[in-house]
This record gives structure tokens, C-alpha cells and sequence, in this order.
């Protein structure tokens, strides 16, 4: 499987369809690289890189279109316009799809219970560096990709000195304990997760 760098566009985590899985934080779960993973998932690790790849492609449309009528209002498409997608997605593919990351900006997007020990792992470095993970949660898996930071995303997730001031002040409205600045071209902004059953 080739490696797939996604846009990051927010961290808005939208879950419908499945729940994710009920276990307790301090369960183990058996976790590979993705390259490393049992063959026979390699069906289900397609369908979840599909999905994942629906989502980025869907949220960098709005992203794109917000942009071009100003960057205040592409907060919408981080904001409001992921959940309408990601929610879409999920319920249509009958599984559990949003985004995460060690550097939160929203609180709600902390990373399911399977995902937690891989974002603090990884917490900071190159998404040239990291393929991704996936985890046997019994009859289904979660699949982990990483989210690269790219140049469209530095009016919000850049360095704050280089952020418009009417967007920071709007981002720290909304996010008082924002930690999703600071980020470079390449840096690990944040995952791309999925959680679905194994076909």
C-alpha cells in the first residue's frame, strides 16, 4: 500500500453509524504498521483508506471554495462543514470516521480509546516518517493515517504571528485552549481514523 498524506482541514472528530468500540482506556490492543498488518485485512484496510480518502477529498472542496471567498469564512469548513461530511460518509458506509490529533483545537476530537496510545506516541514529527497503524479491535479494526500539514492550511494552523489577527481572535474564541498552531509544511498535524468491521 502506498503512503497517503492527507490535508489537515480543522479537528472536527464526527462519529455515526457503528460506536466506537466500548472498551476500557486501559485496554491493549494488538497494533501494527500498516504495511506490517495480517494479510487478510488487507480488504478492510482498503475500504477504510477509500473512506479516509472521500473525506479529505470532500473537505478540501469546501476548503477550497471558502478560501477563495475569504479566509475568515473557511473557519466554516473546519468548523460546521466537516461535520455535515464526515457525517455523511460515516452513516453511508455504516462506520465510524473523524479526526484527531496530539495537538487539539477542539476538545471533542480527543482520539477514541484504541487510537489514544498511537497520537501521544507520535506526537509531534514528519508525516514523511510515519505510513500509519492499524488496530484489531476483534471484529473490526481501526485504521490510523496521517494528516500532513500543508501550506493551505497555515492561515489557521500556522504560526500565529503569520495568522490574520480577525482569525486568531475568532479561533480563540472558539477554542480558548487551542493547541493546533505552530505547525510547518510536512509537520504531523493530526490523524485521519476509521473504525470498521473486518471483510
Amino acid at each position: 500500500m502506498h503512503r497517503i498524506y492527507l490535508t489537515a482541514f480543522g479537528a472536527a472528530v464526527i462519529a455515526a453509524g457503528l460506536q466506537p468500540a466500548a472498551q476500557p482506556a486501559s485496554a491493549t490492543w494488538p497494533t501494527y504498521a500498516v504495511a506490517a498488518a495480517p494479510p487478510e485485512w488487507r480488504h478492510t484496510i482498503s475500504h477504510g483508506d477509500l473512506i479516509i480518502a472521500a473525506v479529505n477529498a470532500s473537505l478540501r472542496n469546501e476548503l477550497g471554495r471558502d478560501l477563495r471567498s475569504g479566509t475568515p469564512i473557511a473557519l466554516t469548513s473546519c468548523h460546521i462543514d466537516t461535520i455535515a461530511v464526515e457525517t455523511g460518509i460515516a452513516r453511508g458506509e455504516g462506520v465510524v470516521v473523524g479526526r484527531t490529533s496530539a495537538r487539539l483545537r477542539n476538545a471533542d476530537n480527543r482520539p477514541p480509546a484504541w487510537a489514544a496510545p498511537i497520537v501521544a506516541r507520535h506526537a509531534t514529527g514528519r508525516t514523511s516518517q510515519i505510513d500509519g497503524f492499524v488496530v484489531d479491535l476483534g471484529d473490526r479494526i481501526g485504521l490510523l493515517r496521517p494528516i500532513a500539514h500543508r501550506p493551505i492550511c497555515d492561515p489557521c494552523h500556522g504560526r500565529a504571528e503569520q495568522i490574520d489577527p480577525a482569525v486568531l481572535a475568532e479561533l480563540r474564541r472558539r477554542y480558548p485552549a487551542d493547541r493546533g498552531l505552530g505547525f510547518r509544511s510536512g509537520d504531523l498535524r493530526g490523524w485521519y481514523w476509521v473504525e470498521l468491521l473486518k471483510r
